[in-house]
């Protein structure tokens, strides 16, 4: 049976997040193979990599290198990075890469014990090898060490003109500045800022005023509580942006009018339940004057009892998802009711709980008080649930003639992983729980199971 060229690719676009199906495609014909191959190397590296994986995927970008370049290298006595033969490549597999990573071309050099010295050498000719006239990127990751100043290199403005993300850990100030004459559309910015200067930062901040159309920004500082007045003018520069973003994550506490800007939100979190700096922990007391009209997503931390239930009450219509984390600095159990109860109250959604909880309570809440269009829940059990499976397993019983459970399962400090697994089946054979997908590790999109792309491209939400 042969197929239309366009026919494949429309089915190759509805399967470009299901690589092993993709790959099937590689099998089959020569065009399937043509059809396949564009959309397989858009993203190198979308899953983690096993070593040998990343050594193939390696070898195959170095088969792209010219004469020149690979003259250079044996000029500097770099003769061991090639570990294959040369071989005439059925296509130019780099001219179909649309988002770089430079922190995977890092990874892969030092893989192959490269001396120091010849790292710098090994990098500029890569960057040789994809910034030119047939690429073109869509997104871009820079790491935290960084140095090479990409707009000087030649064709850059043509690789990096239609960017739309952009990750960047960097604090080389010079790389964003040369960034803000040739990239005007990005959409996302993710940046990483510790221990900077005040030079340091304001290039990044030109590069976020500069752009036309900046919809989600995530910005993770790590400084000092001296250097809070820097704080303040990271906010004055998205400020500026505020018509146009409509998610934001930063993880230090703003207070209400810089908040208050941010009228067209649609996605916020703040603060941080990872590290404990207490300058950086958010305690929602600010939020006694902010109202978010379009808000549909918030992420928070709970280390305060005053206001985020009230938050959750006012934007009553319009939340989708509410995610609640806690370090457990708090143990308030008179305080996490309140919270609940506001949720499921006033909302039909989905909802992520991450406070230190009695689980059997919290499942006993919502079998009893939730709404009956809740049925996805993504569970972290800690280590006060123990092996005992009793908990969960009451839960299910007492979800009989509900919507069936769709379940994500993080399974780390559950002992005995062979009978969570028989359990979830036993209550999908009898019609409790829809599905169930253990040890996730990653972020998810939803409750879809499409792996997020680890090279960034979503930052956050």
């Amino acid at each position: 049976m042969k197929f239309n060229r366009d026919v494949l690719y429309l089915i190759s676009k509805n399967l470009q997040n299901d690589s092993i199906s993709l790959y099937s495609f590689l099998l089959v014909s020569r065009i399937w193979y043509e059809v396949a191959v564009p959309i397989l190397w858009k993203i190198p590296g979308r899953i983690p990599l096993t070593k040998k994986a990343e050594s193939i995927l390696f070898n195959v970008i170095l088969s792209h290198f010219s004469e020149d370049s690979r003259d250079i290298l044996k000029k500097q006595g770099i003769n061991d990075l090639f570990t294959e033969a040369y071989r005439p490549l059925s296509f130019n597999y780099i001219i179909f890469w649309r988002h770089l990573d430079l922190q995977l071309l890092e990874d892969m050099i030092k893989s192959r014990n490269v001396e120091e010295s010849n790292i710098d050498i090994i990098i500029n000719e890569l960057l040789k090898l994809f910034i030119n006239k047939n690429t073109k990127f869509l997104s871009l990751f820079i790491p935290y060490y960084f140095k090479y100043q990409l707009h000087n290199i030649s064709w850059a403005e043509q690789c990096f003109s239609s960017l739309k993300f952009l990750r960047c850990d960097s604090r080389d100030k010079n790389i964003m500045e040369g960034l803000v004459i040739i990239a005007k559309s990005i959409n996302k910015i993710g940046y990483y800022i510790s221990d900077f200067d005040n030079d340091d930062i304001f290039g990044s901040l030109k590069l976020i005023e500069n752009q036309n159309n900046l919809n989600e920004i995530k910005i993770e500082c790590r400084t000092s509580f001296e250097q809070s007045k820097i704080i303040k003018i990271i906010e004055k520069s998205l400020i500026k942006k505020a018509n146009t973003l409509q998610h934001l994550q930063i993880n230090w506490d703003p207070d209400d009018e810089f908040l208050s800007y941010f009228v067209n939100l649609i996605g916020l979190k703040i603060g941080d339940s990872w590290y404990e700096y207490h300058y950086n922990r958010t305690n929602w007391y600010h939020l006694e004057k902010v109202f978010l009209p379009g808000l549909k997503v918030l992420t928070a931390n709970t280390d305060s009892h005053k206001n985020l239930d009230r938050m959750i009450k006012i934007t009553i219509g319009h939340l989708l998802k509410i995610t609640l984390c806690n370090k457990g600095f708090i143990s308030d159990s008179d305080y996490n009711r309140r919270l609940i109860q506001a949720i499921y109250q006033n909302y039909e959604l989905i909802f992520k709980y991450e406070l230190p909880f009695n689980y059997r309570n919290l499942f006993k809440i919502l079998v009893r008080s939730s709404p009956k269009s809740l049925y996805k829940f993504k569970i972290y059990f800690n280590r006060e649930f123990g092996p005992n499976s009793e908990t969960l397993k009451s839960f299910f019983d007492n979800w009989k003639d509900r919507h069936p459970m769709i379940l994500q399962i993080h399974s780390m400090n559950f002992e005995d992983m062979e009978e969570l697994k028989g359990l979830a089946k036993k209550y999908e054979l009898k019609g409790m729980v829809q599905r169930c997908d253990f040890n996730c590790f990653c972020n998810y999109e939803e409750f879809d199971w499409a792996l997020l792309n680890i090279n960034k491209d979503n930052i956050f939400m």
